[in-house]
């Protein structure tokens, strides 16, 4: 029996997570609303109830067992220290003097000293053998309430700062969508690592703590690429992006210069960086070899085409979503008609 419905079927099948998301998230920041606390208060109640968490799980003895199991991870399974760094609520410098030595010393006594975030509480309740205390459990589900309200409440500003990248820079393997889960799992990065400032300042720092993380992960997400490259190469190619995407350059022997001044600036801080300076050749192959290569890109005299393709400034990120879904149900509604329709559309130059 013929379908007498055919755009209902198709209807089913339209993709509009995009906008289904928007519309979620206006329904929860209105809901988050009732609660009536600012965004001081409410990182202030995640901190202290990870605190909490973190006493009341402390007075039982078998604490020391969960944290041994946790050092096992991080050193037998994980191979790297470093993956202990997310489940900390410390800064990189406490990290790297303190935290680290007693991971390499097995200091469980030392360990337990530092400030731990939901990541950590997780993996102790995970791996938690007998019955977890009624106030351990209650302190748990304070702890997630807490950090969910605060990721819901910035969820747009993740999602603006994923649309504004995504406009600014080169077509690559990576959708609107998949920008969007980059800027999310930054925001979980920031809420978890939050740190506090001296002054007391909580709304303007954590915003541009948010701010900081989502861009980076952006930034790091849109340089990966199925190529293999070294340690040092992923740094310059990190550090030309991140320029390229904040001051604008498009001009190679500008970004090389640029990238060179930024490693001298990292180096003077002590930080690590390449050896030797960049040059102009080595980052041009770097940026071209990253980039997938678009039939829509142009091709300058020096065949640098793939660095050079920039995108409309005039597209639209949901526009071109819109474009392209309209077209697929038009196409898919087209075949549906009887083949003397479909013959006089091709007449007509209709492809489908």
């Amino acid at each position: 029996m013929a379908n007498k419905n055919p755009k209902k079927k198709h209807f089913e099948t339209y993709d509009n997570s995009f906008y289904w998301l928007a519309t979620e998230i206006s329904h929860v920041l209105a809901k988050n609303k009732l609660e009536n606390t600012s965004q001081k208060e409410q990182v202030e109640e995640l901190v202290l109830a990870e605190k909490l968490f973190k006493e009341e799980i402390l007075r039982y003895k078998y604490s020391t067992q969960v944290y041994k199991r946790f050092i096992q991870k991080i050193k037998v399974e994980d191979h790297n220290i470093l993956y202990s760094k997310p489940y900390f609520r410390e800064s990189s410098t406490t990290f790297s003097k303190k935290i680290t030595p007693c991971l390499k010393s097995e200091d469980i006594d030392g360990l337990k000293k530092f400030n731990i975030n939901f990541q950590l509480i997780s993996f102790i309740k995970k791996h938690w053998r007998g019955p977890f205390g009624t106030k351990a459990e209650r302190l748990y589900i304070r702890v997630q309430k807490a950090r969910r309200i605060l990721q819901e409440n910035n969820l747009a500003l993740a999602i603006n700062c994923a649309k504004l990248f995504y406009r600014k820079v080169p077509k690559s393997n990576l959708t609107l969508l998949d920008m969007i889960s980059s800027a999310a799992m930054g925001l979980s990065s920031a809420v978890d690592k939050y740190t506090g400032d001296k002054n007391g300042r909580y709304s303007e720092v954590f915003r541009s703590v948010i701010l900081g993380r989502v861009t980076g992960n952006l930034i790091r997400d849109y340089s990966a690429t199925s190529l293999h490259f070294y340690p040092s190469d992923r740094k310059v190619l990190y550090k030309s992006n991140s320029i390229r995407g904040r001051q604008g350059i498009t001009d190679i022997r500008e970004l090389t210069a640029a990238v060179n001044a930024s490693f001298l600036a990292d180096s003077k801080e002590g930080k690590n960086v390449p050896k030797g300076q960049v040059q102009v050749g080595d980052l041009q192959a770097l940026v071209n070899a990253s980039s997938i290569i678009s039939v829509e890109a142009t091709m300058n005299e020096e065949n640098f085409g793939a660095y050079d393709y920039t995108p409309d400034e005039k597209e639209n990120a949901e526009e071109t979503i819109v474009k392209l879904e309209t077209n697929d149900r038009i196409s898919t509604l087209i075949k549906e008609l009887p083949i003397l329709h479909r013959k006089v559309l091709r007449l007509k130059g209709v492809s489908f």
